[in-house]
């Protein structure tokens, strides 16, 4: 299988543009998220997701082509609602500012719909959402190098910054993500965001 093919199995087919094709979309996610919710990823099969949503099969497999594409979906517009959570706050000034905006915003992301998110990352298995994953990394990455770069004389000597901020962000959500499978009541506990924070800008200044 190439690349390319590969690839789509896990993109939308085609934008949705109009506001029918636009809800049609939508309620076959929203579907797909119910159904994960409550039968599992390997249960929800594309007959099922259609139903719930109410739509034709034909018209789900116009816009995916399969439900692995779906589950993308979900996963890339939820990480997207991470970005713009981080974009509508103001801008950092310091490096303990933007470590702050960081773990709050995906904490709210987290905690706003916890059965989702883990839900998203216990069932579905991680080669169907990496794409979609990436390309929130690839957009949000480089306005961090920018603000790193920026903050250079505060770091630590022989600071990578791309590295830097690739181990930042991979840190943060995974260690957010652990507590959200195994302890999620830790979540709401204010000192584990703080002691990740310090962490975090102890490794940036060391």
């Amino acid at each position: 299988m190439s690349l390319g093919k590969a690839k789509s199995l896990y993109s939308l087919r085609k934008t949705p543009l109009q506001n029918r094709s636009k809800a049609t979309v939508d309620a076959v996610l929203e579907a797909g998220a119910r159904l994960l919710l409550s039968v599992g990823y390997d249960n929800a099969s594309t007959n099922k997701i259609a139903e719930l949503a109410g739509v034709s099969v034909g018209s789900l497999y116009e816009y995916f082509p399969g439900k692995e594409a779906i589950f993308a979906e979900i996963r890339r517009r939820e990480d997207l609602r991470h970005f713009k959570l981080l974009m509508a706050e103001p801008a950092p000034a310091t490096l303990s500012e933007m470590l702050s905006l960081q773990t709050s915003t995906y904490l709210k992301l987290v905690r706003t719909n916890l059965d989702l998110h883990v839900a998203l990352i216990r069932e579905v298995p991680q080669f169907v959402i990496v794409d979609a994953e990436s390309k929130i990394f690839s957009e949000y990455f480089p306005r961090s190098i920018d603000f790193l770069s920026e903050h250079s004389h505060s770091l630590r000597p022989q600071c990578e910054i791309p590295i830097v901020v690739e181990l930042l962000t991979r840190v943060l959500r995974s260690t957010i993500n652990d507590y959200a499978l195994h302890a999620p009541e830790r979540l709401q506990d204010t000192l584990v965001a703080s002691e990740l924070q310090d962490m975090l800008k102890k490794y940036l200044l060391l």
